[in-house]
């Protein structure tokens, strides 16, 4: 494993979480602002990024639903991130084969968590709704690739002595 590769991915997750998590608090706050017809960065002494600037002149619902599509876009960038972190630091590249299936078990799981949710209760704000979060919230992260990179070894003993075995 080639660990200065590493840190410098990991230096990328950080500034990746930082970057989303800073997006979506002042995303939740100028949909605040638009709902109440208020200015919440006025009132909470906060200056508005310039890049988020043109959200202020959104619909709620344009902005309400935009959050559904901008939490895909970071699931894919963080997926993105993970895949050339095993890639590039790892020496197993089956180990982004599983990563692929975590990602879309996730995503699937989460949509289906959403859809069930909405059509049970016709709203996106139950259980449903935060089980959905909480699964995007781990895919935008790096805890699955540090899982894949750590598990690396098991699964290169697992697989050399399966096939040690095999041949005895």
């Amino acid at each position: 494993m080639n660990i200065k590769r590493l840190i410098i991915f990991m230096l990328l997750f950080a500034f990746a979480g930082y970057f989303r998590e800073r997006f979506f608090e002042h995303m939740n706050i100028i949909l605040a602002s638009v709902y109440r017809g208020t200015d919440e960065y006025a009132n909470l002494h906060i200056t508005i990024p310039l890049i988020m600037k043109p959200f202020r002149y959104w619909s709620y619902p344009a902005l309400y639903y935009s959050k559904y599509v901008f939490t895909f876009l970071w699931t894919v960038l963080f997926f993105l991130l993970s895949y050339y972190t095993i890639n590039y630091t790892s020496s197993n590249k089956i180990i982004n084969k599983y990563l692929v299936g975590v990602y879309l078990s996730l995503i699937i799981i989460a949509g289906l968590s959403m859809g069930i949710g909405y059509i049970i209760n016709s709203t996106l704000k139950n259980d449903e709704y935060t089980l959905s979060r909480w699964l995007l919230g781990i895919a935008q992260s790096p805890i699955i690739c540090l899982i894949l990179l750590a598990a690396e070894n098991l699964y290169t003993k697992s697989f050399y002595s399966h096939h040690k075995n095999k041949s005895l």
